[in-house]
């Protein structure tokens, strides 16, 4: 047969018109997937959800029954009742493997692209700089739900599957709205300042470096300055410790660390988030242009 008869075989897919930012997702999970360091920090999150677990079945199946012989041990046990402290708690522990997590998924995100010369390879697509920010954000965004809000959401489900009635459920309906919320307080400044990190430095090791450098000097900054001047409110200049006032309010605790209000907290996470977004969207944005 004539070589000139042989040719590639023609695309018969359809361009995707809506939901381009699907693909970017889709290619960063299978990424992520083939590291043996991503698996077992996967794996770690998930020890701690498995100890939420046990501490939530013990509870209301064995410290329920009166005539269990553990009923006066949980009776005076305040670590194993569960109520939005335990979910507050939950999340709040959670956040430094969360951050681990991201940190290592999403710190070479960006600047790998960069790197590899991808750029053009995903804007030779019908691909923008917004579907291509939108894929990296929401990737990290449901890696940190998937250790923070799903599972504590789930948390609450089982307890009223074993514990069923009325009083349960007018104690705990607003816990799933508290953990969602605080699970963004936490989850969304932390994606969108690796992202910028990632953005403006050339490799993945400088901006999992500078990302807690940058951490390590806000909350000794915070610290300094509150034991200096003898005044807690400036321990929200910790931006981890401001993340948490929010979430004492959003749950209720009255165990406070500063008196300072929340609202002060949450302004200062909106112009941390907005500042890390505009780094972001500049970035892939002068990309674009130069592809």
């Amino acid at each position: 047969m004539p070589i000139y008869t042989k040719t590639y075989r023609r695309y018969e897919g359809q361009p995707r018109r809506h939901f381009r930012w699907l693909v970017v997702i889709e290619q960063e999970m299978k990424t992520l997937a083939k590291f043996r360091v991503f698996k077992a920090l996967v794996l770690i999150a998930c020890l701690h959800i498995v100890l939420r677990l046990l501490q939530i079945v013990a509870y209301d199946v064995l410290a329920q029954d009166p005539n269990h012989p553990l009923q006066i041990v949980f009776a005076n046990l305040d670590i194993a009742y569960i109520g939005p402290d335990t979910f507050f708690s939950f999340l709040y522990l959670q956040t430094t493997i969360m951050f681990i997590l991201l940190l290592y998924s999403g710190s070479g995100m960006i600047c790998n692209d960069f790197k590899n010369n991808l750029m053009e390879i995903y804007f030779s697509k019908p691909l923008t700089w917004v579907d291509y920010s939108l894929g990296k954000t929401l990737t990290l965004m449901l890696l940190g739900l998937s250790v923070t809000a799903a599972p504590g959401i789930l948390l609450v489900v089982l307890h009223n599957l074993l514990l069923p009635g009325m009083e349960t459920i007018q104690a705990s309906w607003w816990w799933p709205i508290s953990i969602m919320a605080y699970s963004l307080a936490i989850v969304l400044p932390t994606v969108l300042c690796i992202l910028a990190c990632s953005a403006l430095l050339p490799s993945q090791n400088y901006a999992a470096i500078t990302v807690i450098m940058a951490l390590v000097a806000n909350s000794s900054l915070g610290m300094l300055f509150a034991g200096m001047l003898r005044q807690r409110d400036y321990m929200a200049i910790s931006f981890p410790l401001a993340l948490r006032r929010i979430g004492e309010t959003v749950f209720g605790d009255e165990r406070i660390l500063f008196t300072l209000s929340w609202k002060w907290c949450f302004l200062y996470a909106v112009v941390v988030c907005l500042v890390a977004l505009a780094i972001i969207l500049r970035k892939v944005r002068r990309a674009e242009i130069a592809a």
